[in-house]
């Protein structure tokens, strides 16, 4: 039996073991934290639950394609699933402006707003189908396994989209929302992103397409222990508060890998789901690579890291329906607030009053995130206390605002925490603080292997495997690849 270690038990590295497993392999994990998940996680302060992965799940629908994947690990079939009506509500001036998750109630509600915009109201709508399309592309064998009909047929099936790529792709999305003639959409279009560092149009549509796609009741956390639990009966092995220091080759070859403090473990295969550029630059000392990866970690930007406000609240909030179904409300604030250097003039809200496991009964856990530049908390953190302090200036920004739309909040906190980028690389040593790997995934494309190394393969967000979703398909294809390769027929056993 060929012995597989796997860096990392976030959802990538989780469903790798999961399909290894399945496959006869002698499956081992090794993760530097306590807990499984990686990125999709929370963690508890006086009874509260507070989450920091999973928004909605793309595979919670039967009719999509992520589906199968989720039956396959285990974690779908007895897990209820939240689903909202509303993607993002933005309050801007006294205005609201919902973006419906159906197209047709989009369309029709943001024509009774504007009805002198309706032909760029389709226009928006018809971008949306085409992400919901794009979203529900049939799953295929890993694109490693391609041969030239596969690469034909899946070209093929990219015809329809070429049109949509060529025209938004590089659209700003300054010039779609000058499209509108009426200011209110006009501003609701460019608060989607006003937050980020995107300036492109092309993520609006993916932004609001989340029909069919919902939350796991009991959140990130409890979504990763479900896939642990399917990994360890099928009979993995994982080793928590086991940091890797180096991944071991031998001619060119990955043996093993030596923990932090020494010890070597040997194994026929190495599969890390860690950090790209601590995996390629650290573990393995930067000796495998290319121009292409060189040129890749040196230039691309990656997704913005963030900031959260986690506050666990007296108060039932979860029959409030103008917090409670939507899964982001983005508020336009009448005074932009200064993080770390930087001016954000909107603040996202999530209410998680609707899931029971979050809070104590009658109590409620609201989280307030903002997008942000890594380097700068990078650059604060040099001086403890003006970082603490930064932090503390949040926290009472973030409350002096939740005044004006929550009544006597500020008497009913019973836990707040503030969670910087350099909490998650803490947390779990992703470069930058990046939560989705590259900025932009579609042009960015680097393999699961590296140059002139056998025996080890890449999985994750830093190989195109962004999100929850993509992640485990990550994991999957991965195992599919090897499988293959030592001329495994691939099971994918329904636990």
């Amino acid at each position: 039996m060929k012995k597989i270690i796997i860096i990392g038990a976030g959802i990538a590295g989780l469903s790798a073991g999961c399909y290894a497993k399945m496959n006869g392999y002698d499956a081992h994990i090794f993760e530097m934290h306590n807990l499984p998940g990686g990125l999709c996680t929370a963690w508890k302060r006086n009874g509260y639950t507070f989450d920091v992965c999973i928004h909605w799940l793309e595979g919670t629908s039967p009719n999509s394609p992520f589906h199968r994947i989720w039956q396959e690990l285990g974690v779908i079939q007895d897990k209820k699933i939240h689903y909202k009506d509303i993607s993002v509500r933005l309050i801007s001036n006294g205005q609201t402006v919902n973006f419906y998750c159906d197209p047709d109630k989009l369309a029709k509600h943001l024509k009774e707003i504007a009805p002198e915009d309706s032909e760029t109201i389709e226009e928006l709508v018809n971008t949306i189908r085409k992400a919901y399309k794009l979203f529900n592309m049939p799953l295929t064998k890993a694109k490693e396994l391609f041969g030239v009909i596969d690469k034909l047929k899946n070209i093929i099936s990219f015809i329809p989209f070429m049109k949509f790529f060529i025209k938004y792709g590089r659209m700003n999305i300054d010039d779609f929302a000058a499209k509108f003639k009426n200011p209110i959409l006009q501003q609701a279009i460019l608060g989607l992103m006003a937050d980020t560092e995107f300036t492109q149009f092309f993520g609006v549509p993916f932004m609001i397409a989340t029909q069919g796609c919902g939350f796991p009741e009991g959140g990130s956390l409890n979504f990763a222990k479900s896939i642990e639990q399917s990994y360890l009966k099928l009979g993995g092995k994982i080793h928590y508060n086991s940091k890797i220091e180096k991944i071991l080759v031998n001619n060119n070859e990955a043996v093993g890998v030596r923990l932090e403090g020494g010890k070597d473990v040997k194994a026929d295969m190495v599969i890390s789901a860690a950090d790209g550029y601590s995996t390629i630059f650290k573990m393995l000392d930067g000796k495998f690579i290319n121009n292409k990866i060189k040129n890749c970690y040196e230039t691309q930007p990656t997704f913005p890291t963030y900031l959260q406000v986690s506050i666990g609240l007296d108060m039932d909030l979860s029959s409030n329906s103008n917090l409670n179904n939507s899964i982001y409300n983005f508020y336009k604030l009448d005074k932009p607030i200064e993080i770390a250097g930087k001016e954000h003039s909107f603040l996202s809200l999530k209410n998680y009053g609707f899931d029971p496991t979050f809070s104590p009964k009658g109590k409620t856990t609201l989280v307030v995130g903002f997008s942000c530049k890594f380097e700068d908390w990078e650059y604060l953190s040099q001086d403890r206390e003006k970082y603490q302090q930064e932090k503390k200036k949040v926290e009472r920004a973030v409350i002096s605002f939740l005044k004006k739309i929550i009544p006597r909040i500020e008497e009913k906190i019973e836990a707040i925490d503030v969670a910087t980028p350099l909490t998650i690389v803490r947390y779990t040593g992703n470069w930058k603080g990046s939560y989705m790997g590259w900025a932009n995934p579609f042009s960015v494309k680097v393999s699961k292997t590296l140059p002139k190394l056998k025996n080890f393969f890449m999985i994750g967000q830093w190989v195109g495997g962004t999100g929850v979703s993509g992640a485990a398909q990550s994991g999957r294809d991965c195992l599919e690849y090897i499988c293959v390769k030592h001329k495994k027929k691939f099971i994918t056993t329904t636990l």
